[in-house]
């Protein structure tokens, strides 16, 4: 779900970036499905009031560079990184042009190893 000001406009952008085409549940609900994913629109508000701070769901892509570009073409910006994680994998926070927040993921097999053997168990020591 995103909070968001324009949901018309926002269901648009997103239902563009799918594929896909925007229903509504009704006049102040929309949302996108596509293969693997459903988004919903609802309109910010007091206790929802959308934009950067609150979750920030990550897409696994395939080339990090590339998805930061194709997003950047449609309107996006870029927010945050590109970087590489602890574990190795390469990761990007980019704004839609409605201020939500879309995280962007390249594993490796190093990253991948290393969530698979739980290596994130517990938080570094912050001991000298």
């Amino acid at each position: 779900m995103l909070f968001v000001r324009d949901v018309p406009g926002a269901a648009t952008w997103y239902a563009e970036l799918f594929g896909s085409e925007v229903k509504y549940e009704n006049a102040h609900y929309a949302y996108v499905q596509a293969p693997g994913v459903l988004y919903g629109f609802h309109p910010a508000d007091s206790k929802c009031p959308g934009g950067i701070g609150g979750t920030a769901v990550y897409w696994e892509v395939e080339d990090l560079a590339e998805a930061i570009a194709e997003l950047v073409t449609r309107g996006a910006s870029v927010y945050r990184g590109p970087g590489t994680t602890d574990f190795g994998a390469g990761a990007a926070m980019l704004l839609c042009p409605f201020g939500c927040t879309i995280g962007l993921n390249r594993s490796t097999p190093q990253s991948r190893a290393a969530l698979a053997l739980g290596n994130a168990e517990s938080p570094p020591s912050s001991e000298a």
